[in-house]
């Protein structure tokens, strides 16, 4: 039978969050948590060993994509046939890992990506699954007894990887730091001959950002409301994904178009407008000409002005706030 583990990514986290870690113990056959916190918590190291929990301190050295990689190579090390990714939000349903096992066993030593439908929790509804042929997109049907797809792209939390997609994709681009981390990782996938699927029999509950619904006249529509550093990721990292595999998946192109877009939402609808306008702009410069890490590395002045300078509107502390 597939030995399933999980890795779970926490940063700054509550109570709550830390209760679901412990219990998540109980139903995978190891478990790694990669703390993201800058500073370590001497409480949490003693109550995961205490039921058999592996902590890693990676303190957000390397973002989300670093805890990925440690989590992963931690588990493949002990010879872990497959290892699910979970956000510290995400809420994972009683069948998640009686299915995934049994998809996992069924795949057998096959190299694949497989994750499942994602429940929006801020905006109640699904987020659509798309598939593509690297030039046109097609939204996949759904239903639950649709059984499991090819798909374009899987988001982190929730996806499993097995051992053999690990050893031929490799690991997560450090140099993204976060956002897009998980998008480049499928494209890179599909350019291994790696499949990714999507299974309709499980949905997860997750909260991608403070997702809120507008109208504007007869139209619908739904803004991020990310802060200025997260609009600053996305912006450099779509470039990115551009540069490294537009050629091969022109579709890519979509995800700029989806940035062009967002700076009419932020202009209309959103708060602290200045301080995200100007992440995405320097954002797009620093893809363009590869500037990649950290924001504290890449753009030191930006961090000093917005996270502690002239506009005290602007979100809380960057060391604070940011999530993986």
């Amino acid at each position: 039978m597939t030995t399933l583990g999980a890795v779970v990514v926490l940063f700054h986290p509550t109570a709550e969050q830390v209760a679901r870690v412990v219990e998540l113990r109980g139903r995978c056959d190891a478990l790694v948590v990669v703390d993201n916190t800058p500073q370590p918590d001497n409480r949490l190291a003693i109550l995961f060993a205490d039921h058999g929990i592996t902590l890693i301190n990676e303190g957000n050295r390397n973002g989300i994509a670093g805890a990925h990689n440690r989590g992963l190579a931690a588990l493949f090390e002990r010879g872990v046939d497959a290892v699910a990714l979970v956000d510290q939000d995400s809420v994972m349903p009683e069948d998640y890992f009686p299915v995934m096992r049994e998809f996992c066993t069924t795949l057998a030593v096959q190299p694949f990506l497989v994750g499942p439908r994602i429940f929006e929790e801020a905006i109640q509804d699904y987020v659509p699954v798309l598939e593509t042929n690297g030039i046109t997109v097609r939204q996949l049907d759904m239903h639950e007894d649709a059984g499991m797809q090819r798909c374009a792209t899987l988001i982190s939390s929730g996806c499993v990887i097995s051992r053999a997609a690990f050893a031929r994709i490799g690991s997560f681009d450090e140099k993204l730091f976060i956002d897009c981390v998980d998008t480049e990782y499928c494209f890179r996938a599909r350019a291994c001959g790696v499949p990714v699927y999507v299974t309709p029999a499980l949905t997860l509950s997750h909260r991608i950002g403070a997702l809120r619904r507008h109208k504007l006249g007869p139209y619908k529509t739904i803004t991020l409301n990310h802060p200025w550093y997260r609009r600053y990721y996305n912006a450099r990292n779509s470039v990115q994904l551009l540069l490294r595999h537009g050629r091969r998946y022109p579709v890519i192109f979509l995800l700029n178009l989806f940035t062009l877009r967002e700076i009419f939402y932020i202009a209309l609808l959103e708060d602290t407008k200045l301080a995200k306008l100007a992440g995405i702009v320097l954002g797009v410069v620093d893809g363009l000409s590869g500037r990649l890490g950290p924001i504290e590395h890449t753009r030191p002045r930006l961090v000093a002005r917005f996270a502690h300078g002239a506009d005290r509107r602007l979100e809380p502390r960057l060391s604070r706030s940011r999530r993986g």
